[in-house]
């Protein structure tokens, strides 16, 4: 599940499954590494996020005013924010007493909605694939290895449950996972010591699942974008 824009989130991944080999899980090391995860996630996906939005913000694809009326009201409001902070705000994860409210609507609705929400999916879609058949082609090369070492035994069963999770992940679960991370996040760094119960699994699925959507996000954002040549 490596990208070139993400690789070092991969890194830590393979790091932490070295340690839980030979570190108790009880130790404070080990109990950190989900939040740190939890932060690396959501903050390596916001900072390039943004700097798509920044890049589309300054090389529109057409007049912000009358191209994208909803983002010329965004950059009129007041709060001395940049409006690429703004914008990104309507990507909404939070928990109000208890529920989560995960919505990315008012997001779409700054690019024209629907028909930019159809550009996510369909990239969304091209990368699961592209992914599956990564996998796939993985998994071939270790079927001839199995039983010979356990370490080829280990990486086949880590490709295999990658390629069954990329089979099962839809449009709405990744963006929901991409939304949940980026609530965890906003928790754990408001409360670290105490702002994150999941397990490090449970954030490594959620990131499997979540970089899917930020990828087609991102090239939908670089879709509206006329960067010059």
């Amino acid at each position: 599940m490596n990208n070139s824009s993400y690789a070092e989130l991969w890194r830590l991944v393979n790091e932490y499954e070295e340690d839980v080999k030979i570190i108790r899980r009880d130790k404070m090391i080990m109990l950190n590494y989900p939040k740190l995860f939890t932060m690396s996630v959501a903050s390596s996906f916001e900072h390039k996020i943004k700097t798509l939005l920044s890049d589309f913000i300054q090389y529109p694809c057409g007049p912000i005013s009358t191209t994208f009326p909803k983002i010329h009201v965004l950059s009129r409001k007041g709060g001395g924010k940049p409006l690429e902070d703004k914008m990104f705000a309507k990507l909404v994860g939070f928990e109000n007493a208890g529920i989560l409210v995960l919505d990315a609507s008012k997001f779409y609705d700054l690019f024209g909605g629907q028909a930019f929400k159809d550009d996510v999916s369909t990239n969304f879609e091209i990368e699961k694939q592209r992914r599956i058949l990564e996998e796939e082609g993985i998994i071939d090369k270790l079927v001839g290895l199995l039983g010979q070492d356990d370490r080829y035994d280990k990486d086949y069963a880590q490709h295999s449950d990658i390629r069954d999770r990329l089979l099962l992940c839809s449009f709405d679960n990744a963006e929901k996972a991409y939304l949940t991370l980026k609530m965890k996040r906003n928790r754990v760094a408001h409360d670290y010591m105490n702002g994150l119960s999941d397990s490090f699994e449970d954030i490594r699925n959620f990131y499997c699942d979540a970089i899917l959507y930020v990828i087609g996000l991102e090239k939908a954002i670089e879709n509206v974008t006329r960067l010059p040549v």
